[in-house]
């Protein structure tokens, strides 16, 4: 199945692209897709995930809502990688 993986503020610069379209197998959730993105760019793990490989910052979204990692994608779900926002 495809899904699109959009990439926002610091994780575009470090993926060095906006957006893609991916390949995944049937039952892939938000959790493996992280793995294959891991893999797939690794300038992306320090920074989205921490020493231990536990998630560190990162929000994600499946098709413009806030999900776990455990939710299971679908063909032509749009997931969306983006650092937690912060003001005061």
């Amino acid at each position: 199945m495809k899904v699109r993986v959009r990439y926002f503020a610091r994780f575009r610069s470090l993926a060095g692209v906006g957006e893609e379209e991916l390949e995944v197998p049937e039952g892939t959730t938000v959790g493996e897709l992280i793995n294959i993105l891991r893999e797939r760019h690794p300038a992306l793990k320090n920074e989205v995930f921490a020493e231990d490989d536990d998630l560190a910052d990162v929000n994600v979204s499946r098709n413009g809502r806030y999900v776990g990692f455990d939710e299971v994608l679908e063909d032509g779900d749009v997931v969306a990688l983006f650092p937690p926002v912060s003001g005061g």
